[in-house]
């Protein structure tokens, strides 16, 4: 479909890994699809989403918010359900006006739908992906507890870059995590972190410009340069 539309595009995958701290988004570029231990793990976190989005809907009957008797059914055909389409689903009902607001209502740690969630280690992550010929990157470093101590440390693991353009980071924020990469020697990529329209400000599709030779050397590395 990329190709009739003129867009060229690489398979990605995104995964949420626990750290010491809290935990860490780690994205995988160029990854095979049909890989089966990728394929593998990825059906058994889908079906832990599941469960969770089930545990959640409990929580928020619990407080006279019902949702949707099929809502979890449905999405996990298609998708793997999380609290982005929960949140979605409250703007639909009117219980708030915003996906943020839902979050920070009922969805967030601590608020009275909030479940916590399985996590992977990164290190695992990192081997899935690079183990489907993808490269592994750490989503949106500012984020991640103490990134600065771990980012060497999932290096050595098989870390192969930064997200660095990043559309909840100012152009001073951008620049530092560029050069952060490039003392490393790490890919310096970038996103628009998009989850549905209105999600979150500044995170709009395509709402991030990266620079070419960052784009570039991505592909480069994923065999499609």
């Amino acid at each position: 479909m990329g190709r009739n539309l003129g867009v060229r595009v690489i398979a990605g995958v995104e995964f949420s890994a626990a750290i010491e701290r809290g935990e860490l988004h780690l994205l995988g570029y160029g990854v095979d699809p049909d890989n089966q231990a990728l394929a593998k793990r990825l059906s058994e976190l889908r079906e832990t989403r599941r469960t969770r989005a089930v545990s959640i809907s409990e929580r928020l009957a619990e407080v006279g918010i019902d949702l949707p008797r099929d809502l979890v059914e449905r999405m996990g055909e298609s998708e793997s359900i999380g609290r982005p389409h929960i949140a979605r689903e409250l703007v639909k009902l009117g219980v708030v006006e915003s996906v943020s607001e839902g979050f920070d209502r009922y969805l967030g740690r601590g608020k009275p739908g909030f479940v916590s969630r399985a996590l992977i280690d990164p290190e695992e992550v990192i081997q899935l992906v690079r183990g489907a010929g993808g490269v592994a990157v750490m989503a949106h470093p500012y984020s991640v507890p103490n990134f600065g101590e771990l980012v060497p440390k999932l290096v050595d693991a098989g870390l192969s870059g930064i997200e660095c353009y990043y559309g909840g980071y100012d152009i001073d924020r951008r620049l530092e995590l560029a050069s952060l990469a490039s003392d490393l020697g790490l890919l310096a990529t970038g996103g628009s972190d998009y989850h549905g329209p209105n999600a979150r400000e500044g995170r709009d599709l395509g709402a991030v410009e990266v620079p070419s030779d960052a784009v570039e050397a991505l592909l480069h590395a994923v065999g499609h340069g």
